[in-house]
């Protein structure tokens, strides 16, 4: 049994593996709704539990509160292999920091992160929130004194309304931080290209997605699958884009880690890892000289890391 780093890691664990995954308080079997709250602590047995607001009295005082979103993302099997392709100095960097890097989703390549839908939909998007805005725009012009609002002075409104949603929204992209995993049973040679820059001088950490929620130091994380879509109809306004991409990036097979942080300006965030559990086992890649595998290892005796060292067996010759 893996020994989580902190209570915390611990606490979050136990949230998203009753919550996330069925969406009723365990204690009770009760379905919960969204925006309710709910609780993590030890129970009576001294074992950490998960509450509803019902069931709260019977945990710890101390209990930390969450707030229950419906999950949109599909959270993988807790033995489910996560990989993490790298170059040499970025799995030093790790090694010696023991901090893994979460970049701010605005920061991205793919500039669709954190995004509804395409540019050409705005349109049909502001024709399905009309009538809720107008009722918005209505009510804040008469608090502004105008019992009586011209047509154009709703249009007016409206419009400013609409494009500081839009503005909003796309700010909206500054306040998530991501870790990105592929998920999948065995090592992929498509990773390795994508990932790696020298081919011959890169590595793979492999994990499980229970070693990666044992080992974030900072609560307050979500983990899970990214759903892939065509984006034919844009999102809901009350989906979370950030769970979202393309459906040409679906080779990726994605789990990622994230964190939402309002008001902060950083333009990423190194949290603590336990390194220890994060990592199971190093995979050197293709063709890499045995000098570099060598390299490998001592660096990672130098940090204390006692893990397994796999070799790529993807440019192992064959026999015909």
């Amino acid at each position: 049994m893996l020994q989580p780093s902190t209570l915390f890691n611990e606490e979050i664990r136990r949230y998203q593996e009753y919550i996330l995954n069925y969406g009723r308080c365990p204690l009770c079997n009760r379905g919960l709704s969204q925006g309710e709250n709910v609780y993590v602590g030890k129970g009576l047995d001294g074992n950490i539990s998960v509450a509803c607001e019902s069931c709260k009295n019977i945990i710890s005082a101390d209990a930390k509160k969450f707030v229950y979103h419906p999950k949109e993302y599909d959270v993988p099997k807790r033995d489910m292999p996560l990989w993490r392709y790298q170059d040499f100095p970025k799995f030093v960097s790790l090694l010696d920091s023991g901090e893994l890097f979460f970049t701010r989703a605005d920061k991205f390549e793919d500039v669709f992160e954190g995004a509804r839908g395409f540019n050409f939909q705005k349109a049909a998007i502001c024709d399905k929130i009309k009538p809720s805005l107008t009722l918005k725009v209505k009510s804040q012009l008469r608090a502004a004194g105008i019992e009586n609002p011209t047509d154009d002075e709703v249009e007016k409104k409206l419009r400013e309304e609409t494009d500081a949603l839009f503005e909003t929204q796309e700010n909206k992209r500054k306040e998530y931080f991501v870790s990105c995993w592929h998920a999948n049973e065995r090592e992929s040679e498509a990773m390795w290209k994508l990932y790696i820059t020298a081919k011959k001088q890169g590595v793979a950490i492999q994990t499980t997605m229970e070693r990666l929620c044992y080992s974030i130091g900072k609560s307050g994380f979500e983990v899970g699958g990214v759903n892939y879509i065509s984006y034919e109809k844009p999102l809901e306004s009350d989906a979370e884009p950030i769970w979202y991409k393309r459906t040409a990036f679906k080779h990726e097979n994605e789990v990622r880690a994230i964190f939402h942080e309002v008001g902060t300006c950083l333009e990423g965030m190194p949290v603590k890892m336990d390194l220890n559990i994060l990592i199971e086992r190093v995979y050197i890649s293709p063709s890499a000289p045995s000098w570099f595998a060598i390299l490998v290892k001592r660096v990672m005796n130098k940090y204390g890391l006692n893990k397994p060292v796999e070799y790529s067996r993807l440019d192992e010759k064959p026999i015909y």
